[in-house]
């Protein structure tokens, strides 16, 4: 089972592969994206990086943040752009 260290260090829980593929929905969805393309990038970006991340015991929340944005930025910058501002809105 993987476990995610999250951005300040102290707290794990457990790799939900689920709340990777939500947000990406919800940031290709705020892009303008239609159904069929959320769900092409969902499965492109989504998958790789829970089949890389899921394979290893444990992972820090950066690296998959990371990970992700490079996918997008060569995929869909648009999405991309969404995930950022919605992380400074955070």
């Amino acid at each position: 089972m993987t476990t995610v260290i999250k951005r300040g260090g102290k707290r794990r829980q457990a790799f939900a592969p689920s709340k990777i593929r939500k947000a990406l929905k919800g940031a290709a969805r705020e892009a303008g994206f239609s159904a069929s393309k959320q769900k092409e990038l969902v499965e492109e970006v989504g998958n790789a990086v829970i089949n890389f991340f899921g394979k290893k015991r444990v992972v820090k929340s950066v690296d998959i943040r990371k990970s992700i944005l490079k996918r997008l930025s060569t995929r869909a910058k648009k999405v991309a752009s969404v995930w950022k501002s919605f992380e400074r809105k955070k």
